[in-house]
Parts: C-alpha cells; structure tokens; sequence
C-alpha cells in the first residue's frame, strides 16, 4: 500500500517529467497556433436582373472573414451553382497569392497561416466588381 508521502512523490515525478518532455519536444498547448475554419459558399442576390444592370448577381456567403495573426485559417469553398459551366474563384492578392477557380457542384479546400496583419480583399475573378468580401487580420 501506498502512503500519501510516496503518492506525493510519485506525482511530483510524473508532473516533472511532463514539464521536461514538453520542453525537450517542444510540445505546449499554450503556443499550438489556433485554427479557423470557414465554409464559404457561392451565392445569388435575388431579384438582380443581370441583363439589365450588366452586372453578375453573384455574392460569398460570408463578407467579411475575421482571424488573428498567426491564426492557421482553412476555407472550406463551395461553387453551389448547378450549371456546370458557371466558374467562381476564391482569389486573394499578395501576400497570400491564392486562386482557386472550381466549376459548379465543385469545392476545394484552402488553408494557410495569417502571418500578415491588415485588410485583404477576396474576390471570385469571373464576377467582379459585386463578388467580394474582406479578410481582415487582427494582433
């Protein structure tokens, strides 16, 4: 049988080689980088008359994209359209420098690290200028 001296010994011990094995490996909850994750789908703005506006009624379901600095950001992105034909891109201009382009009943996945603060436009590249939203990076 154990006494409450030993078990006090025996948890010290493990409670220190936890803390050593964490530092030796590098392995610490507290500085694991957050995820983001958003599901980001292609929309129509209903009642648009593309014919006589000249303008695409096309939209992202979500405007206005909100991470920290150092954030790992994945985007799940969705093209909903039926018609096969009907291309939509997620597209970001530096310093992230990423476009996908993906046909109707399409999806793609994006992921990077927001390691620049700031404001950046997302755009699909076939329905600008209605077919926007932001990333915004906040410290």
């Amino acid at each position: 049988m154990l006494t409450s001296r030993t078990t006090s010994v025996i948890v010290g011990l493990l409670l220190l080689a936890s803390f050593v094995l964490s530092a030796y490996y590098g392995i610490n909850s507290v500085s694991a980088k957050p995820d983001k994750e958003f599901y980001l789908f292609t929309t129509e703005i209903a009642g648009v008359d593309e014919e006589k506006l000249k303008l695409p009624g096309d939209g992202f379901s979500i405007p206005t994209l909100v991470v920290n600095k150092g954030d790992n950001v994945t985007i799940h992105f969705y093209n909903v359209d039926p018609n096969v034909a009907e291309l939509h891109s997620f597209t970001i201009d530096s310093p992230y420098s990423m476009d996908v382009s993906i046909a109707g009943g399409e999806s793609k996945v994006v992921s990077f690290i927001a390691d620049h603060e700031g404001i950046f436009q997302y755009y699909c590249k076939y329905h600008l200028p209605v077919m926007v939203g932001q990333l915004v990076i906040i410290s």
